[in-house]
């Protein structure tokens, strides 16, 4: 059953298949049972907006998970005949290798739930308690969210989308795996659909087809790296160049020599903030000189789940909130917004999320800071006295309004650089 701590509206599928006593059978069945267990998986997954299905082996069986709002809640447990031959499924339908239980592998496959196609990111890794299998559920069409639907500011909106037209430069999104950084690349490029341009994307994987945009797939085996490919996108006649990621040393080097064509560039990267993102590229081997002279603008973002606006309560701050804000130099609010639970958010507190933002678009300052070889402390200062809204700040925004608590802020993290109250000059 679902965990008792989150509770649902209603008994998951799966569950009211498997109490109808659908033991493992064995022979022709056993396949038709396997169908069964993977299409209820999906349905509820489905019911519950999951972005992600899990399936975690440990000493008694499998453990179905499901990531709502970027939480992972438990819900039901299956045999380990059950779980092993669900994994093996996935991994045929997703052209894997179904025997080979010692490496990781990933892929992509279409799903059967109700009658309708179900596309999903497969990845499966061997653990001491046997193969874990994570499934990406992909929405069948292309969302395209705008800018303003993300969370940012109206000032951090209008700096970005005046970037995006002008059409020049290096756009780098960055912050951790799964912080929404894909999503606002798209919202960007929803911006440049309609200015006429050539946009022409390299990403691994191309999740979504976009009618308009020109897309390449990653094949690492064929030899098509993000670097290669970038390097062939140029021969497209492109405007406008997306690079899904930028992973080493060689993509940034493509990268660089995109932007410094007069094309517009995006792509992302792993750093902890905005700031951070001039080491990475430092550590990527890029001199000064060049990051100055065709970065252009850098977005770090995070993650939080939105508090469902029907249930949501104002109580005075918990012990461990104050704490938290004593221990950042904030503010001591009288009141502060906490989750409570109901039906429409099937009892979490929370209904989706939204992202948390700082923006930074360099200026001559900054660039000459750069050049100087200025480490991540002095440009954060520089940062703070022009006024540029942090990460914290921004989250701390969004929790005075109602929009989120102070207890996501604290599962996001980040915000290790910001202490000492107020922005200063």
């Amino acid at each position: 059953m679902l965990t008792p701590s989150i509770p649902r509206t209603s008994q998951p599928i799966l569950s009211r298949l498997l109490e109808k006593g659908l033991d493992s059978p064995a022979g022709p069945d056993e396949s038709a049972h396997t169908t069964s267990l993977l299409s209820a998986m999906l349905r509820d997954a489905q019911r519950e907006r999951a972005s992600d299905l899990h399936l975690d082996p440990d000493s008694g069986g499998y453990q179905v998970r499901l990531r709502i709002d970027g939480a992972v809640i438990d819900t039901i447990r299956l045999p380990a005949a059950d779980g092993t031959r669900l994994v093996r499924t996935c991994k045929t339908l997703a052209s894997l290798d179904p025997t080979n239980v010692r490496i990781p592998q990933d892929g992509r496959a279409e799903f059967k739930a109700d009658g309708q196609e179900v596309a999903a990111r497969v990845a499966v890794a061997p653990t001491v308690a046997g193969e874990k299998l994570s499934l990406r559920l992909l929405p069948a069409h292309l969302t395209w969210r705008k800018l303003d639907e993300l969370g940012l500011s109206t000032h951090d909106c209008q700096l970005l989308r005046g970037a995006a037209l002008d059409a020049r430069g290096m756009i780098l999104l960055s912050g951790p795996t799964g912080c929404g950084k894909t999503t606002t690349l798209y919202a960007l490029l929803q911006e440049l659909r309609p200015t006429n341009k050539s946009i022409v994307t390299i990403e691994d994987p191309v999740e979504y087809v976009v009618d308009g945009i020109t897309q390449i797939q990653v094949n690492e085996k064929q030899g098509l790296t993000f670097a290669e490919g970038a390097k062939g996108l140029l021969r497209l006649d492109p405007d406008i160049i997306l690079m899904g990621e930028m992973r080493d040393t060689a993509s940034a080097r493509v990268a660089l020599d995109i932007a410094d064509t007069g094309h517009l560039f995006l792509s992302s990267v792993h750093a902890r903030d905005a700031v951070a993102t001039i080491t990475a590229l430092r550590n990527f081997g890029l001199q000064d000189f060049e990051i100055a002279a065709s970065l252009d603008v850098i977005v770090a973002q995070r993650l939080v789940r939105r508090l469902c606006s029907k249930c949501r309560r104002e109580e005075v701050p918990t012990a461990a909130e104050i704490k938290w804000l004593e221990v950042f130099g904030q503010p001591i609010p009288k009141k502060t917004w906490h989750a409570a639970g109901c039906p429409d958010c099937s009892m979490t507190g929370y209904r989706g999320r939204l992202g948390i933002f700082e923006v930074w678009r360099l200026h001559e300052e900054e660039a000459d800071l750069i050049l100087k070889h200025a480490d991540e402390h002095t440009l954060r200062r520089r940062l703070r006295k022009q006024g540029m809204s942090s990460l914290l700040e921004d989250d701390l925004s969004k929790v005075s309004d109602g929009t989120t608590t102070l207890a996501e802020m604290q599962t996001v993290g980040g915000f290790g650089f910001y202490t000492g109250g107020a922005k200063s000059g």
